[in-house]
């Protein structure tokens, strides 16, 4: 009961410490958003070849495993990342739902080893989020792909999760040669429908 009460406390005296900091930073971030969304052109690109095969690959999923659940998340997912291809934008909608449908899903797999396969699937990005803000003080991941991650975690399975997670920046570490910003969830939605058809055709 005391350790309780004093880990209470400590995290309160810790919670009005850092929180004014972390409010000031935030506001920054947003001032930051709003100016760079002020200034940014109404020009949406426009990519009919890439969004073909992207919808081409879901159909293709639910060919292999007439699974209508993961058919809806890839389907989700495939219109998160064209919005993200074309515009750095993803409808909180459509964040929303693939949250919505990865967590249904948990009702039939082991909720321990979902948790798992989350926190594998997220850790290296955090990491590459931590060494960009501490040592090139900048930020490589859009805070808005974060919202997306978690959902696509809980769709894999443990013994591939972080490595899917590493297959997605590899590729992003090799197109930035050519492409400055990144769409990382356009990538990530190839090499997780990638590994569901390698998965389900017998290859893993």
């Amino acid at each position: 009961m005391i350790v309780s009460i004093c880990v209470l406390l400590m995290f309160s005296y810790f919670l009005s410490s850092v929180l004014p900091f972390v409010y000031v930073n935030q506001k920054k971030k947003v001032i930051e958003n709003c100016i760079d969304l002020t200034n940014e052109n109404d020009e949406v690109s426009r990519f009919p070849f890439i969004s073909l095969v992207m919808f081409s690959l879901v159909a293709l999923i639910y060919y292999l495993s007439s699974d209508l659940l993961l058919m809806a998340f890839c389907f989700c997912l495939a219109i998160a990342a064209y919005t993200d291809a074309c515009k750095r934008w993803i409808p909180d909608f459509i964040i929303y739902l693939l949250l919505a449908i990865s967590i249904y899903s948990l009702h039939s797999k082991v909720l321990l080893l979902s948790l798992f396969s989350l926190s594998f699937y997220i850790t290296p990005v955090v990491l590459l989020s931590i060494y960009g803000y501490v040592v090139k003080k900048e930020s490589w991941i859009a805070s808005g792909d974060y919202y997306v991650f978690p959902s696509i975690g809980l769709m894999l399975s443990p013994e591939y999760a972080a490595g899917t997670m590493l297959a997605t920046l590899a590729i992003m570490l090799v197109l930035m040669r050519w492409i400055k910003q990144i769409p990382l969830i356009t990538v990530a939605y190839f090499t997780f429908t990638g590994f569901n058809i390698c998965l389900l055709s017998g290859y893993l």
